[in-house]
């Protein structure tokens, strides 16, 4: 399985790196049909103008192949971390459907 990630707007730390192994890695462990991986962090520069910070302005994007079958999330948060954790949540939803999609297709052998 093949995992890339890569960022626009900051540099991914070794940290950050890990995390998302480590994320992805218990995510897939029961799925050995994972062809591969692509994350993308991103940090908008936009400021809100009333509050002068910015707003949910770290994106992580994540697109995963299996076999027939394309996921993608997208989350936002103020924190890298944050984002990263709330696209593996939805991530992992998809990927238990999708394996209860199987099961329930799957064709009996006789």
């Amino acid at each position: 399985m093949q995992i890339t990630i890569r960022g626009h707007h900051l540099t991914v730390t070794p940290a950050i790196e890990e995390d998302i192994r480590l994320k992805f890695a218990q995510m897939t462990k029961h799925l050995d049909q994972v062809n591969s991986m692509q994350v993308k962090l991103t940090k908008d520069h936009q400021i809100d103008k009333r509050s002068r910070k910015g707003s949910s302005n770290h994106i992580a994007e994540a697109i995963i192949r299996l076999p027939g079958a394309e996921l993608f999330a997208q989350a936002t948060a103020d924190d890298m971390y944050a984002s990263i954790k709330k696209m593996t949540d939805k991530l992992k939803r998809q990927l238990h459907k999708h394996r209860k999609m199987q099961l329930i297709y799957m064709p009996l052998e006789a």
